[in-house]
């Protein structure tokens, strides 16, 4: 986890934000990560775990309702952020529009729009460092959508033709995708 602090933010529709200092998952969970969880459990395997391209235990964890997120990060000691959180860990205290900065995004930066030819779903954050957002968390933008308190996913995901902070999905809760996952804060 990595610190977040305090901050105003800028929300969408113009809207602004108090947030209070927080600390934010480096990166979304890994199918490892949830491992663990599944097998302190016996939670079962999500199904897009069992699809190729899913299933490394480095990528994201997929394919999670928000029941089932929510329940992960009680689990670990943490809770899933609000969406002023993810936007603060996001922009920062600038209004960028991406949370690397200005510069459109690309391959090297974030995963979306399916990627290069050839490419995995979603792949590892360690392989796009420099897409990382003002306080260093990785792969805000793109690779995938990750749920949020209110039951809104923010960010975009590997298939998203654009992946700016102010992406935002709202969907049924109990709907899984292959590109709905999760990182947590405390």
């Amino acid at each position: 986890m990595l610190p977040v602090s305090s901050g105003r933010v800028h929300m969408e529709n113009g809207r602004r934000a108090r947030v209070g200092a927080f600390q934010l998952d480096t990166n979304p969970v890994t199918n490892a990560e949830y491992g663990a969880y599944m097998t302190a459990t016996g939670t079962p395997k999500p199904q897009w775990m069992h699809k190729p391209g899913f299933g490394d235990p480095e990528h994201p964890v997929v394919g999670l309702t928000l029941a089932e997120a929510t329940a992960y990060a009680r689990w670990a000691g943490k809770r899933l952020p609000t969406e002023a959180e993810w936007v603060r860990a996001a922009r920062g205290d600038d209004d960028r529009p991406y949370p690397w900065g200005d510069v459109p995004p690309d391959y090297a930066l974030t995963h979306f729009r399916k990627g290069p030819k050839g490419a995995p779903a979603h792949v590892t954050t360690r392989e796009r460092p420099d897409g990382a957002g003002p306080f260093g968390h990785t792969d805000l933008a793109g690779n995938v959508w990750e749920w949020c308190r209110s039951g809104a996913l923010r960010g975009g995901f590997w298939g998203s033709p654009d992946v700016r902070i102010d992406e935002r999905l709202v969907d049924r809760p109990d709907r899984i995708s292959g590109g709905y996952g999760l990182r947590c804060a405390r």
